[in-house]
């Protein structure tokens, strides 16, 4: 499946993905959506899912399971390093 990403503008680690080539004017979102998400910019476009490889910062199971069930997925980002004095 290849997706979309957007990333709201006002709270860095929030995204929806839609399946690729969506209009994400045209989504039906619940009234209860974190407003945070209402305003988008694009982040990354044609990603491939594949479950198969890892991908880092993103959860890619819940991501189609969502899509396949309301047509996009909201979902966090982020990706931590922890360095260790040895």
């Amino acid at each position: 499946m290849k997706i979309d990403i957007y990333q709201s503008t006002k709270g860095e680690n929030k995204y929806i993905s839609v399946p690729k080539g969506t209009k994400i004017e045209s989504l039906k979102l619940p009234t209860s959506i974190d407003p945070d998400l209402l305003t988008l910019s694009p982040f990354k476009t044609r990603l491939e899912l594949d479950v198969s490889k890892k991908q880092p910062a993103l959860d890619q199971d819940a991501i189609i399971k969502q899509i396949e069930v309301n047509g996009y997925a909201i979902h966090g980002a982020k990706t931590v390093i922890v360095l260790k004095i040895q």
